[in-house]
């Protein structure tokens, strides 16, 4: 379930901190922790930052892709919240860690967090949200519609409606992404919220939005705030809805993570 430290060469035997990363619908870990190789490489500040200070990053892997493709996938935000607990619980309890998330990884998140509140366990320092309204957001103001509901090609146009890149849809690759892409739209198109009446966090949150998303507003992403009584911050990132697969975006965003994650006051090195 978590994977990417020998990828993105994070490890270390005594780490100041952790950095949980969530992938968005339709894609993996190494969105986060692959920097390509040759003439693709595209290096991560991120990363860079974590070598740099002995901080490991640590990616969620969710089933039903890459080596976890025989595995079905979790369709649930809550399912996903409780396959993850017994994975991390340790080793956020030993180390302070920060949260990075995208898109419906936002909501993955906010479930663990809830559940990890539940336990007793350690908060993060810092969170980073982006591209996704807040959990609460009512049902008739979703601007997105169910998947089950559509067939095919409806399907394809909700995906392009979050700026899904045209070549998944080609002959070659949709048959490897159908399936997945059905069960990842289906953790917020059928996600019901359970925590009304609950208290806010008390870390403080860095969301962004993007100034071509055609889904999510400005005014979505804001909606966070009413669940952290720490500090807020809300940032645009000149991209759509998928800028971390935006070279440019995505050097932006990370670049802006990595300035703060080196405000933080950690443990000595």
């Amino acid at each position: 379930m978590l994977a990417g430290l020998a990828l993105s060469r994070t490890e270390c035997s005594c780490p100041r901190l952790r950095v949980l990363c969530f992938p968005n619908a339709g894609n993996a870990e190494d969105m986060y922790t692959n920097e390509g190789t040759g003439t693709r490489r595209a290096p991560s500040p991120l990363l860079e930052w974590c070598r740099a200070s002995a901080a490991e990053c640590l990616a969620v892997q969710p089933p039903g892709r890459n080596m976890r493709s025989k595995e079905p996938c979790i369709t649930s935000p809550q399912q996903m919240a409780h396959a993850l607990l017994p994975i991390v619980a340790s080793r956020l309890e030993a180390v302070p860690y920060v949260v990075v998330a995208h898109s419906v990884g936002t909501w993955n998140a906010f479930e663990l967090l809830c559940l990890l509140r539940q336990h007793g366990l350690p908060m993060p320092v810092k969170v980073f949200l982006s591209a996704m309204a807040s959990p609460n957001i009512p049902e008739d103001q979703r601007p997105w519609r169910q998947q089950r509901t559509l067939n095919e090609e409806e399907f394809k146009e909700e995906c392009r409606g979050w700026d899904v890149n045209e070549v998944v849809f080609s002959a070659g690759l949709w048959p490897t992404y159908h399936s997945m892409m059905r069960a990842d739209f289906t953790l917020f198109d059928a996600y019901e919220y359970q925590h009304t009446g609950k208290p806010p966090f008390s870390f403080p949150m860095t969301t962004f939005w993007g100034s071509r998303d055609r889904r999510i507003t400005a005014s979505m992403v804001s909606g966070w705030q009413t669940y952290t009584s720490g500090p807020f911050t809300s940032q645009q990132i000149d991209g759509h809805h998928l800028w971390p697969l935006d070279k440019a975006a995505k050097l932006v965003w990370l670049t802006v993570i990595a300035k703060e994650l080196s405000e933080l006051p950690l443990p000595p090195q």
